[in-house]
């Protein structure tokens, strides 16, 4: 098995793409240390190793923000701040903490968690001070991670467009893009497990959202005849106005975890998985439609050599510059170019120190730099746009 763990180069490899490398003359076996041979070279071994401890201090610790998704469909976010202001008041104690509206995500509110960066090792009480949001404003708002919020403003759905949503479980983007379209128009919603299927139709019965249709689908056989004219899957070829493809993946920037576990087999499925999903989406998108492709995971394989593999096996996609654009540009190593690198936004929680936060301190903190830090100090996640230019 493979472990997501301090010390050495063994996990190098999770930021880049997979590459077995035998050190100290032992022959390469299932728990062998892998290495990114790029990374190594323009960084040098020492700053890749720090930049490897520095990710997974980040990755076993929470983002400094809760994030919260109004559903503007429904109230204003001014209306959602009010009230949450008093809940927290409420759950707190009397504690008065600031709740910020993202100028760039504006349907986003940011609450700061208040708590150390240390590490726990025995829970005898709440480490980190967060309201919880069980039954509360539940059709007002949807708990969401930044990045996951931006990707559905990069997509920039509109009023009367079919847009298909294809691995859309647990429904978080599926209901924001239905928000952003003013529920009007169609927004199908795929997921391969029954019991997601379900959920996605829980979330959009609970936010009051009518447009959305969900279906239990494998997102890769989503393309052909068209069988039972109830609009569900498949679907012929050029049938949608924009895409999101939100792929399966390793998932190596959730937050907090403090461990990753898997065989070498099952991290590598992922990127023919993707590519398979991929091909699909392009064949599914009209032309002039928009294709989204977005992971929560921070490895090369799965994002910018994804991308470079996408502009090479579909010349009639064009890489598009993204808005809003809060997060990093992408990472060298996968041959794209420095123009190709902006256009593509990757949030790496692990640029940033980590530090313990106090009601003090926020109290005090100038509303930019907690903005900056709230981009900064988030999930691993990857967004790149496609604009498809003509018919395969």
């Amino acid at each position: 098995m493979l472990s997501l763990r301090k010390g050495g180069l063994g996990s190098v490899w999770w930021f880049c793409r997979l590459r077995p490398k035998p050190r100290d003359g032992r022959s390469c076996t299932s728990d062998t240390s892998y290495l990114c041979a790029w990374m190594a070279t323009a960084l040098g071994v020492q700053e890749a190793e720090r930049k490897f401890e520095a990710l997974l201090n980040h990755l076993s610790h929470p983002p400094a923000f809760t994030t919260v998704r109004v559903n503007t469909h429904l109230v204003s976010v001014k209306h959602v701040k009010d009230l949450l202001l008093e809940e927290i008041h409420k759950q707190f104690n009397g504690l008065s903490v600031p709740i910020l509206q993202h100028p760039d995500v504006q349907d986003v509110l940011l609450i700061p968690v208040i708590g150390p960066r240390g590490i726990g090792i025995r829970m005898t009480e709440p480490v980190y001070l967060s309201p919880s949001f069980d039954n509360v404003l539940s059709s007002s708002l949807f708990l969401q991670n930044l990045p996951s919020v931006v990707v559905s403003h990069v997509l920039n759905p509109q009023p009367g467009e079919k847009i298909l949503d294809m691995c859309a479980a647990p429904g978080g983007k599926t209901t924001h893009i239905a928000a952003l379209m003013r529920d009007q128009g169609e927004v199908i919603a795929m997921d391969k497990i029954p019991s997601k299927v379900e959920k996605i139709k829980q979330n959009a019965a609970l936010l009051q959202l009518n447009c959305i249709r969900a279906f239990c689908c494998n997102g890769t056989k989503a393309l052909g005849k068209i069988e039972d004219g109830q609009g569900g899957p498949p679907f012929s070829p050029e049938s949608f106005d924009r895409i999101l493809l939100d792929a399966p993946c390793s998932g190596m920037g959730q937050r907090p975890n403090m461990t990753y576990t898997w065989t070498l087999k099952e991290v590598m499925s992922y990127q023919p998985l993707q590519r398979k999903l991929f091909t699909v989406a392009v064949q599914l998108l009209k032309p002039g439609g928009v294709l989204v492709y977005s992971t929560c995971t921070i490895t090369l394989a799965e994002n910018e050599e994804q991308v470079a593999w996408a502009l090479t096996a579909f010349p009639c996609l064009q890489l598009q510059s993204q808005e809003p654009h809060i997060g990093g540009e992408g990472m060298m190593g996968a041959g794209l170019s420095l123009e190709q690198l902006k256009q593509l936004q990757r949030f790496d929680p692990s640029i940033i120190p980590l530090k313990s936060t106090d009601i003090t301190s926020i109290r005090e903190a100038r509303r930019e730099d907690m903005i900056w830090l709230a981009n900064k100090d988030c999930i691993g996640f990857f967004i790149a746009k496609f604009v498809k230019r003509e018919s395969i």
